[in-house]
């Protein structure tokens, strides 16, 4: 579509998008580079010298250079994070005439939290992938709305079109009707008052007209604004949807397709992970680091890689919840209600969803049935008062008789028109829900997203 509408949902969509091709790239190796070519410093010092407790100031005139790598992994089974790095320092004492480097060559390390972090990387992943196939659904759900409004507009203006068409048979059967009126009352055969019935009759007519080629004008540039278009041809739709659509089949791609129940199961599983970390908190847990590398410090490069000094490290830290009068306990009791409360709420919704699913298929083969009658009627009522204007000139109908003929015509074309209107706003509406196409039968999301 080119209505600025549609492009907006189309680009905050690839935003969505975008954003899980981020959270599944972050699982692979991040590369750092950073380099401190130049930091000087020239200032004073305050040091306290170490053999008898005394402070004294010393001059600090030198520049510190640094380069540095770093690999980092994430390890989404066990929650954990690689690293691999490797830098080299230069500092240049100015007041010394000294040169000197520190380096670590290689050094590498790993650190996790000791449970938990398996279980929390399982949620997040679920929570992640749920986002992103709702997104592309809720994409398509959105574009499919738009179409929604851009069938209203179309209907006002097919509306008016239909007025006009109408108001202009009647105001060009009534020009004939003025002047057999005319003649029948030179003749005698009609009353002066039967001659100004049919004269206000045309009038009417004609004002129905202008009318409605003020309206169908109006209604056709809204149209076109909101497509992005200039310009299209407006005319009475055929018959082209399902003549029936089947519930079942409705309700099956609307729980396939529809963002609606995804939705649901993301809150579930978001709930699920608060509960899980307010138990996390409450437990005996720890962290641990393991770190092994080598470093050398020397006064030249060269001998800044020579014979390496081993450093490792391994850090464990425990974290023991022993006393918070009961205040954990009373946040695991919080989210174990908000659980229960999402998941109360989620049965709800579904139930009304469910109804209102069945209702939408009701009023589509409803309106379906109603647009193949008052297509039929609204013919009749046009081929009756044809028959009925060649009556009056044999004078065997009255102008009542005819007005109330012209009535009948405007009546059944409003309800054709709404007949037409229903069936194709409720066929919108199951589409949406359903994000299926039933008369092309095919998924939106082959239409709108894999096709775009």
């Amino acid at each position: 579509m080119k209505s600025s509408a549609a492009q907006i949902e189309k680009l905050n969509y690839q935003n969505e998008i975008l954003q899980f091709e981020n959270y599944k790239k972050s699982f692979l190796p991040s590369i750092s580079l950073n380099i401190n070519p130049v930091n000087p410093n020239r200032s004073l010092r305050l040091l306290q010298k170490p053999f008898d407790g005394s402070y004294s100031y010393i001059e600090d005139y030198s520049n510190n250079s640094s380069i540095g790598i770093s690999v980092r992994q994430k390890v989404g089974i066990t929650g954990g994070e690689f690293n691999v790095g490797s830098n080299i320092n230069y500092l240049n004492e100015f007041s010394q005439k000294r040169n000197s480097f520190s380096t670590t060559p290689f050094s590498i390390g790993y650190s996790q939290q000791l449970w938990g972090g398996g279980k929390q990387y399982r949620l997040e992943k679920e929570i992640e992938y749920a986002k992103n196939s709702v997104a592309i659904k809720e994409y398509c759900t959105k574009i499919s709305q738009i179409q929604q409004q851009a069938l209203t507009l179309f209907m006002t203006a097919l509306l008016g079109k239909m007025e006009q068409d109408l108001a202009l048979k009647t105001t060009q059967s009534n020009d004939t009707l003025l002047h057999l009126a005319r003649i029948k009352l030179d003749n005698g055969h009609i009353t002066e008052y039967d001659l100004r019935q049919i004269e206000l009759q045309s009038l009417n007519a004609q004002y129905a007209y202008e009318n409605a080629v003020k309206n169908h004008t109006e209604a056709k540039e809204r149209l076109f604004v909101f497509l992005g278009i200039s310009h299209s041809d407006i005319s009475i739709p055929i018959f082209d949807v399902p003549i029936a659509v089947d519930p079942h089949s409705v309700l099956f791609y609307v729980k396939r397709n529809n963002p609606f129940f995804q939705q649901q199961e993301i809150q579930q599983l978001e709930a699920e992970r608060s509960l899980f970390s307010a138990k996390l908190s409450n437990r005996f847990n720890g962290n641990i680091s393991l770190n092994y590398g080598v470093n050398q410090y020397a006064d030249n490069f060269m001998d800044a890689y020579r014979n390496g000094n081993t450093r490792q490290s391994i850090v464990i830290g425990f974290q023991i919840p022993v006393f918070q009068w009961g205040i954990n306990k009373n946040r695991i009791q919080i989210a174990e209600n908000n659980y229960n409360a999402v998941k109360l709420g989620i049965d709800k919704r579904m139930r009304e969803f469910e109804n209102e699913i069945k209702e939408n298929v009701n009023n589509y083969n409803y309106s379906v049935k109603l647009w193949l009658t008052a297509e039929k009627a609204y013919q009749l009522s046009q081929e009756q008062y044809r028959m009925l204007i060649q009556k009056f000139s044999l004078g065997k109908v009255s102008t009542y008789e005819l007005t109330a003929a012209q009535n009948g015509q405007n009546s059944t074309m409003q309800r054709y028109y709404t007949a037409i209107r229903d069936t194709y706003s409720s066929y919108f509406i199951l589409r949406t829900m359903a994000l299926y196409d039933f008369k092309e039968d095919v998924e939106l999301e082959e239409i709108l997203v894999k096709n775009d």
